[in-house]
């Protein structure tokens, strides 16, 4: 799957988008986005115009400083989130942590407050898993992730045989998580509902 990198002019712009729509509780500064980013400064003042001019984040000034932090009542921020994630951003990070199990893994994806759109900076990135896989792989598998973008994971991890089980039986987590909200990263949700049955 091709991501959104190829509709935008530059792989700054993604970069730095894709750290504010990670982190949309937190404050930045140009030099942090440039080391965060691994981008060269001018590369980043010039994603950061704009994105302000789209109106994704907010400018702030205080002393010599200028912060900018992402504009979570934009009209188009959660859309442009999930997009993101499904694809540049998160989404990106764990396919390809996960490439190596792909053959065991029938279904991955984000669930709880960061699906939902009400994720706080202390919010963990809660991870639902269905697929011949333990708790354990999983966690060795998310570990450097968890360092890369400095948020932690929170893996659930389920048999293919014990998730048709709960779910036939409306064991009550198992029926929530199937009715909130998803980003897919393996699998979709028909194929969610056949394994349910």
């Amino acid at each position: 799957m091709s991501t959104l990198a190829e509709l935008f002019p530059n792989p700054a712009l993604v970069e730095v988008l894709s750290l504010f729509l990670l982190h949309p509780e937190k404050e930045f500064y140009q030099r942090g986005i440039a080391e965060a980013t691994g981008n060269i400064l001018r590369q980043v003042q010039r994603a950061l115009q704009r994105i302000e001019r789209a109106g994704l984040v907010i400018k702030t000034r205080r002393g010599n400083m200028v912060y900018y932090k992402a504009e979570r009542m934009h009209p188009a921020f959660e859309d442009l989130k999930r997009v993101f994630l499904k694809t540049v951003a998160l989404g990106d990070v764990l396919r390809g942590a996960l490439a190596p199990l792909a053959d065991r893994v029938k279904m991955a994806f984000i669930f709880g407050s960061l699906a939902q759109g009400r994720e706080t900076a202390q919010s963990d990135i809660d991870l639902f898993l269905v697929g011949e896989l333990s708790l354990r792989e999983t966690t060795k598998i998310l570990g450097p992730i968890t360092a890369e973008l400095g948020r932690e994971f929170n893996p659930v991890v389920y048999l293919p045989e014990e998730f048709k089980t709960k779910a036939r039986e409306n064991h009550h987590f198992i029926t929530e998580v199937i009715r909130g909200s998803k980003i897919w990263l393996i699998g979709n949700e028909e194929e969610l509902a056949k394994l349910a049955q």
